[in-house]
């Protein structure tokens, strides 16, 4: 952890350097000395002036004094939300620069007009944290992953009621290591010597389209000359946005490509929203096995029909010797023998036919067998109700979870899951909120994810706040023959603001997550990997999500006491700490500990140290 913890700090203080450049003088052509410069400027720090999006202000002409009355001017507009301080070092300031102030007029409006159609956010984040092969804590195996992510976010005004939002994102590892991103990555498990593969064309470094998508304000016109990002309420918008599950986006904080209706205002008060679409941030390895199949080796399947074959031959070679007269001892000793020369042979039968070159050859041994295990008890039985016969030599069957219910998808269907999402949001900002959502996947996901949530936050006082969460899906899931759910809680003292220096917050989360409510696409690194833990290598493939590869393993493993186990999903605490060191610069720390499985088996503790830097 320390190894970590210095890297990160080196990063952050990269970045917070980085940072500084643009921000040490945010009135460029200000002459810093004087006493005016220096009031804006703690202004400017408080979060209370507006400006241009290079950081300068600049009129006809190199004066200096006249475009700090630029400034001055627009303060005075807005005087109305200053407090008493600020508003005096406002009429201060413009009873120095009346003079200029008066001539002003037009000049300002036009300036406005020129420079204010287009503004630019970059956002510059460092982080590390570990990135687990295997999170258990009984074989886990991780890799340190330092990581540099650019944000170019842009938002042009067409007009008073339309406006066009994008985002341009890249990732790329500092140490080596590529950085993880469930939207970059095709979901590969066929071998694990295979590997991961490009989904969307970009890789690591490569900048593509995060967000685009335009806003239509409809309804009575709203006044937008103190909202930064243009109307707030009665929106409808079209294209890939952002989508935020909740209170905390733990469940779901990714983007959705496609189409929405908001009525009401989403800074406070009610707000509504239906939205149909594609979620795009879905971890398509954790969702792979349950839409699209697993394929059955045939070396599995060989190795499996002669160790029943083993079984059997013991048994009856064992009684026999009994009867023959030989003592336990050696009846097990000759039944050992016996059953070893029968499994071998069974072995190279199956195998054999499972791999000819002759395609119905490999159908009829394939389909023999599924024969015999359907005819097994147990979880063998139900296992080969789920089977279908493919017979290709590599693999002899497909495993499809929810056969039964009609998920039989290929490869490359639906990977952005079609869904229809509605949510209601009431927010009293600093007080209260309150959020109920439902989502419903279509087409054959459907029959995998249907859910609905609450969520809420209060603030006890103006430090303190407590938050929670619940999301319930209704559809049934064989992997635990349950209708999962979820929820957390979690107390909070402070707000960190990214525009309020030295602004901190510090909390602890419990988190409580079955198998089944979680996709991908969580706004937290720490909780994407408890609760969607993916394996490296298992049994030979690559990419396998832990709750189909640990109940295949306990079906499998011959010890009936395993088989009613509850696989996947996690429980775990995560403790947060904020601190805004100056006006745009935010640093996060992160521990999550104590973590489990529904099972029971421990996870890993894991810390993650990240700064992220606002630039306009």
């Amino acid at each position: 952890m320390n190894h970590c913890l210095l890297k990160t700090t080196l990063a952050a203080l990269f970045a917070a350097t980085a940072f500084n450049v643009s921000a040490a003088n945010p009135f460029a052509d200000v002459d810093t000395s004087s006493w005016a410069y220096q009031a804006v400027s703690q202004l400017s720090d408080q979060g209370v002036v507006d400006g241009y999006p290079d950081g300068t202000f600049k009129g006809d002409k190199n004066v200096s004094r006249y475009e700090l009355a630029q400034i001055i001017a627009r303060l005075m507009a807005k005087e109305g939300s200053l407090n008493d301080s600020q508003k005096a070092a406002v009429r201060k300031l413009s009873a120095e620069y009346a003079g200029e102030l008066q001539s002003l007029g037009v000049r300002v409006t036009e300036l406005e007009k020129k420079t204010g159609n287009l503004s630019t956010i970059t956002e510059l984040r460092v982080q590390d944290i570990p990135r687990y092969d295997n999170v258990y804590k009984d074989n886990k195996s991780s890799h340190d992953e330092l990581s540099l992510r650019v944000r170019i976010n842009t938002m042009a005004n067409v007009n008073d009621r339309s406006t066009v939002y994008s985002q341009l994102e890249t990732t790329m590892g500092m140490n080596g290591s590529t950085p993880f991103n469930p939207n970059r990555q095709d979901w590969s498990s066929r071998e694990s010597s295979d590997s991961d593969k490009t989904r969307n064309g970009y890789g690591d470094g490569d900048f593509h389209m995060n967000r685009l998508w335009a806003t239509y304000h409809f309804g009575p016109k709203q006044d937008t000359s103190k909202l930064p990002f243009g109307p707030s309420k009665n929106l409808i918008g079209i294209g890939q946005f952002p989508v935020k599950m909740g209170v905390t986006g733990y469940t779901y904080d990714g983007q959705f490509k496609g189409a929405f209706i908001s009525f009401g205002d989403y800074r406070q008060g009610g707000r509504f929203t239906i939205a149909h679409g594609r979620a795009t941030d879905i971890n398509y390895n954790y969702t792979g096995p349950m839409m699209r199949g697993v394929g059955v080796k045939s070396s599995e399947v060989a190795d499996l029909v002669s160790k029943v074959a083993y079984g059997t031959a013991y048994q009856g070679a064992y009684a026999q010797a009994l009867k023959d007269g030989k003592s336990e001892t050696a009846a097990a000793a000759a039944a050992n023998t016996y059953a070893t020369g029968v499994k071998n042979t069974y072995y190279k039968q199956t195998y054999a036919g499972l791999t000819s070159d002759n395609a119905q050859e490999r159908a009829a041994t394939a389909g023999k067998i599924l024969n015999q295990v359907k005819g097994q008890a147990g979880d063998l039985s139900a296992l080969a109700s789920n089977l279908v016969v493919t017979a290709d030599k590599n693999t002899a069957f497909t495993y499809y979870p929810m056969k039964g219910d009609g998920v039989e998808m290929g490869w490359g269907d639906d990977e952005d899951v079609p869904v229809t999402y509605a949510s209601y949001i009431f927010k009293k900002p600093k007080q209260w909120e309150f959020h109920a959502y439902a989502m419903k996947a279509n087409g054959p996901v459907g029959k995998i994810c249907k859910a609905y949530g609450f969520a809420g936050a209060y603030y006890v006082t103006p430090m303190w706040h407590v938050q929670g969460e619940f999301v319930k899906n209704m559809r049934k899931l064989p992997l635990n023959n349950e209708r999962p759910y979820s929820f957390n809680y979690g107390l909070h003292y402070g707000t960190a603001d990214i525009l309020q220096a030295r602004s901190f917050e510090v909390g602890l989360d419990y988190v409580y997550s079955q198998a089944g409510t979680y996709f991908g696409g969580s706004s937290d690194d720490i909780v994407d990997q408890y609760m969607g833990h993916v394996y490296k290598n298992w049994r030979g493939r690559r990419n396998v999500p832990a709750y189909f590869a640990d109940k295949i393993d306990a079906m499998l493993d011959s010890d009936p006491s395993n088989d009613n186990s509850n696989y996947g999903g996690a429980k775990f605490f995560l403790a947060k700490a904020s601190f805004v060191p100056m006006r745009g610069l935010i640093i996060d720390a992160e521990y999550g500990f104590n973590a489990k499985d529904m099972g029971g088996r421990k996870m890993d503790n894991m810390f993650m140290l990240k700064a992220t830097a606002y630039i306009k």
